[in-house]
Parts: structure tokens; C-alpha cells; sequence
């Protein structure tokens, strides 16, 4: 069966355009996310049983790859990211602290305080399952080797992983497999049970796209209004985390736009708008890049202004995606009468 294109708008079939998004972004996304988490596990286990400076090291790197890659696929917040709150459980900030040095999810005298194993984690609040908990709970202040304390945060932190895990391991599965949502996205079709047509598919990446310029522009507003004031920047603690993430989820919404592949797709008059969504994207990751992580605890008036450059390009390639899925929505109906 022949697929036409979608109307004058595009120069190809719109099915191409979804398959090459699920294909050349959100599959091997989701597989870094869940190898990234596999390899924090592991490290967790290691350092737990034997604490050293090499499987400290080990446990930080882990968890920065982790953060990496959970940054590069947070805003496709759709289809198996909703089920079971899986998104929501990996990076929701966790509780505020009560003081200083103990965090209210793990007792300073060593005593549980957390669930038994990870299917009672699972059942517990979003704000202690995730990476956030897991940065309060062994890496932003670990407690000391042979410790009480160290004790009962190994076990809850291992909890955590393996939680994380769980999750990741299963968003992977969900995209990837046969006949799952991956192929629901990129081939949209009449008995196709999420999307019967393919506009409705094409609306939704667009629209994940421009909450994540959305998500991403605001973090970096309260980032730059909240620092100096010593507030929580979520959903990490620590300055460095969040600059972190918020770099791979800019790179990363530029490399799913990239896939889409917009702009060379879309026909003009709509092509103009596509090509200032490339346009955008790619000046607001330009600036983050120009950050050095371990620059951004006590930011300089340089590295200020380049996070104000990308919150404006962001808005710019948010505004322009919106108007882009409009009118494209806006042809379509017309070409249906």
C-alpha cells in the first residue's frame, strides 16, 4: 500500500518523518537511559561492598551518565512515560532538606528509613524513588564508611538504583518492542489504537518538543533568579547536576527536532518556520555549551548572559514550533474539505 504525503505541506509521507524520530532519537534514547542506569546499579552494589576512592569515583560517574540521559529524553513525557508516573518518578525533586547535612529520608542516627525492597519503593512517594533521591542520598553528602548511617543509606540508595533501573528497563521495552508504542508513533493507521491518523502522531512530537523548550526555558529562568538566593534549583540539589541536565535536555531537543528532519520535509511556505525552530534550538545549546559545569555554582556575568541567550532561544524555538504545528494543522484541515 502506497502512503501519500501529507497534502502540499511536506515533500514526503509523514510516516517517514515519525519513523525516523522513533528510530533516530527516542529508541536509542531510551536504550542510553536504561544502560546508564544498569552501570549505576552496579556501581551502587561495588561501592556499597567495598567503599574505596576507585568505586566512590565509579558511583559519580555512573550517576552523572545517568543524569546525562535522563535529561535527553525528559521531555518526551508521552506514551509509556506516563504509565505508572515513570517520568515523574525518576526526576521529581526530592523532600526539602531539615538542616544542613541530614535529609529528612534517611536518619542521622543509621536507623531505617526507608521501605523494605524495591516493590514497597515503588509504591512510595515520587520524591524519594528517583535520581534526586539518590543525589541526596549517596552522592551530594555521603556518609562515612562504617558508619550506622552509611549503613541504611547503601541499603536505601540500592533500593533506589534498582528502582530506577526497573523504570528505565521498562520504558526501553515499551519503545522498542514489536507492535508496541514505537510502532504506533511512526506508523499512524486507521486500527492503530493511540494513533488512527497521522497528523494526531506528527502533533504529538511537536508538542513534546515545545514543552520541552517550555520546561527548559523556565528552569533556566529560575536558575538564574533563584541561585544567588541559595534556593533549590530542581530537580537536583547541587548546581553542577542541574546545568548538567538542563545541557542534555537542550542538546537533546535539538537532536530530536534534527530528526524529525522538518526542515528539509515541509514545503514552503512552512518550511520558514521549521527552519527557525533549527535556527533556535541550535543558538540556545550553542550558548549552554559554552558553560562549564563546575561554573555554574557561582556563576560569572558571562556565564549568566549565555543562559539568558538560550532561555530567549528556547522561547523563540518553542513559539515557532507552536506556530509550525498550527499551520500545518491549519493546511491539513483545509485540504480535508
Amino acid at each position: 500500500m502506497r502512503v501519500e504525503p501529507a497534502a502540499a505541506q511536506l515533500n514526503r509521507p509523514v510516516e517517514s518523518t515519525l519513523s525516523a524520530v522513533v528510530e533516530g532519537y527516542i529508541r536509542p534514547g531510551y536504550a542510553a537511559l536504561a544502560d546508564a542506569s544498569n552501570s549505576l546499579q552496579a556501581a551502587t552494589v561495588r561501592y556499597c561492598a567495598n567503599p574505596s576512592d576507585t568505586t566512590r569515583a565509579a558511583v559519580d560517574e555512573s550517576f552523572r551518565r545517568t543524569v546525562q540521559a535522563l535529561g535527553a529524553v525528559a521531555f518526551i513525557d508521552f506514551g509509556p512515560a506516563g504509565i505508572n508516573r515513570r517520568l515523574e518518578r525518576l526526576n521529581t525533586p526530592a523532600p526539602e532538606k531539615d538542616g544542613e547535612e541530614n535529609p529528612p529520608i534517611v536518619a542521622g542516627d543509621g536507623s531505617q528509613a526507608g521501605p523494605e525492597d524495591v516493590g514497597a519503593l515503588a509504591q512510595e512517594p515520587p520524591q524519594i524513588q528517583g535520581l534526586p533521591a539518590f543525589e541526596r542520598l549517596l552522592v551530594a553528602a555521603p556518609a562515612e564508611p562504617g558508619s550506622d548511617r552509611f549503613a541504611e543509606t547503601c541499603r536505601f540508595a540500592g533500593l533506589v538504583a534498582a528502582n530506577v533501573r526497573a523504570i528505565a528497563t521498562a520504558l526501553d521495552s515499551d519503545w522498542a518492542k514489536d507492535g508496541g508504542y514505537g510502532d504506533w508513533l511512526a506508523a499512524p493507521a486507521p486500527d492503530n489504537p493511540v494513533y488512527p491518523k497521522v497528523e494526531l502522531a506528527l502533533e504529538e512530537v511537536l508538542a513534546a518538543f515545545v514543552r520541552g523548550t517550555r520546561a527548559a526555558g523556565d528552569r533556566l529562568q529560575r536558575f538564574t533568579a533563584d541561585q544567588a538566593a541559595g534556593a533549590a534549583l530542581g530537580p537536583f540539589d547541587r548546581s553542577q547536576l542541574v546545568m548538567l541536565y538542563q545541557q542534555a535536555e537542550v542538546r537533546g531537543l535539538g537532536q530530536f527536532f534534527q530528526a524529525v528532519d522538518l526542515v528539509d520535509a515541509t514545503e514552503p511556505p512552512y518550511r520558514v518556520h521549521a527552519e527557525r525552530v533549527a535556527a533556535s534550538i541550535g543558538e540556545a545549546s550553542a550558548a549552554l555549551a559554552e558553560i562549564k559545569v563546575e561554573d555554574s555554582d557561582k556563576p560569572s556575568e558571562q556565564t549568566i548572559a549565555a543562559m539568558t541567550r538560550a532561555r530567549a532561544a528556547l522561547m523563540e524555538a518553542g513559539d515557532s514550533a507552536e506556530l509550525l504545528s498550527a499551520e500545518l494543522a491549519k493546511a491539513h484541515a483545509s485540504d480535508q474539505r
